[in-house]
This record gives structure tokens, C-alpha cells and sequence, in this order.
């Protein structure tokens, strides 16, 4: 009999404290959960490397002549992929390439500054000077990616270009080029946006609060299945 009474005051005792160390392990099972998507968010983010200059350098050398310059199309269809290659074979080898052509001075192309450099990808930014007085300074942005072991240029296009020396200095930006490889005239209107473009942003900007809304509310959801199959596989 008195081995049953302390059997009875023994049990409770027990069964609270697997009731608290239940409750311990769910909310460690909580922040787990609760952890584990933005290890993998942080995870997901590219690193960032040193840029390889020199060899960079030596694919601008080879590339600005012969494609930018067109003084040997074959060699720019070789060091080119992506989206600065979107013409056919025959269609680049007649000089209609899908890379914006200027008149560029110079045999070596080393002043470049990087926008982002990850593994095997390199964003640039690069100032080109004309071997003629009719024209002046062209600013090119570029990437460059690594394939199969060798870099190659996978974007090119104008981002700005400036007046000639001795003018009014005026720098035209992407808005303000005209149809083809010229540029508009600052007197014409070509550059400019109706009032209408400015429910654009406005628009962008609240599917990007929708879509920040739903994505929370999803991530909540994960987050509640994750803890109650925790919780399931605790309690079994």
C-alpha cells in the first residue's frame, strides 16, 4: 500500500517534467523552423571573387577590335555567346551584328570598372574614345561569362555617350538613342516619355508590395506545417 502511494506522488512529478521537456524541444523545433529558410536564402546568394583582370584584358583587346570596330568579324563571333551573339553566322560575317559598332581608338582596352564579379560571371562598365574629332566618348557596359574554361563576351550595349570636344557637353543616356546605331539629336524629342510612363512605376511598385504580401503569408504557412510535423513526430 505505501509502495502504491509513492508510486502515485512519483508519476506526477514525472509526467510534468516530460511535459516541460516537450515543450522545450517544440520551441527549439520552432526556431529551427524558423531559421532554416534563411540559411538557405543566405546560402543561395552567388559569392563574390576577385575579377580575373588579365585575362578580361586580353578578351577586350581581342574583342573591341574585331566586333566593336568590325575589323575581324569571325574572331568577335568566336569571343562572343549569349545576347551579344542573336544574328545568324552569315547575317554577323556582313557586318549586321547585334553588338552597337563605334569607331574606337586605341589596340589596348584595360580601363574598365567592375559592376559585380561572381564565379565564371563579370559585370563591367568600360569608356571607349573615337579616332575621329565628329565624335566624342561612348560609355559600353558589358558582361562577360566563363564557358567551357574560356570568357566570353554574353552582353554589350551603350549606356551613355558624350558630345565631341570643343561642343556643348551633353551626355545622352540609353533613353536618348535613336533607332539603329544613332543617337538622337538633343533638339528632337526622341528621348523623351509621355506622362503616362509614370503609372509605370507606380504599378511596378505595388505588384512588388503584393507579391512581398503572398510570399510572407507563404512562408508563414511552411513555417506552421514544419513545426506541427515536428510536433507530430515528437509526440509519437
Amino acid at each position: 500500500m505505501l509502495s502504491d502511494r509513492c508510486a502515485n506522488r512519483k508519476q506526477p512529478q514525472h509526467s510534468r517534467a516530460s511535459r516541460v521537456t516537450t515543450k522545450v524541444r517544440l520551441v527549439l523545433a520552432f526556431f529551427v523552423a524558423l531559421l532554416l529558410p534563411t540559411a538557405t536564402a543566405a546560402g543561395a546568394e552567388p559569392r563574390t571573387v576577385k575579377p580575373e583582370r588579365a585575362a578580361i584584358n586580353r578578351l577586350l583587346d581581342q574583342f573591341i577590335p574585331a566586333v566593336v570596330a568590325q575589323k575581324n568579324l569571325q574572331l568577335g563571333w568566336e569571343l562572343s555567346a549569349g545576347a551579344a551573339r542573336t544574328v545568324s553566322h552569315s547575317e554577323w560575317l556582313k557586318g549586321n551584328t547585334s553588338v552597337q559598332t563605334y569607331p574606337v581608338k586605341g589596340t589596348t582596352f584595360h580601363g574598365w570598372t567592375v559592376n559585380y564579379s561572381y564565379p565564371g560571371d563579370l559585370g563591367f562598365d568600360i569608356l571607349l574614345q573615337p579616332t575621329t574629332h565628329k565624335l566624342g566618348a561612348w560609355s559600353f557596359r558589358g558582361e562577360a561569362q566563363k564557358i567551357k574554361g574560356h570568357w566570353r563576351i554574353t552582353t554589350w550595349y551603350t549606356v551613355a555617350t558624350f558630345a565631341p570636344t570643343g561642343q556643348t557637353q551633353t551626355v545622352l543616356g540609353p533613353n536618348d538613342l535613336g533607332p539603329g546605331n544613332g543617337a538622337a539629336s538633343p533638339s528632337t524629342d526622341r528621348g523623351r516619355l509621355g506622362a503616362w510612363v509614370l503609372a509605370l512605376p507606380i504599378a511596378f511598385i505595388g505588384a512588388i508590395a503584393l507579391g512581398a504580401i503572398g510570399f510572407a503569408g507563404s512562408r508563414a504557412l511552411k513555417r506552421r506545417a514544419r513545426v506541427r510535423a515536428i510536433e507530430r513526430q515528437l509526440q509519437s
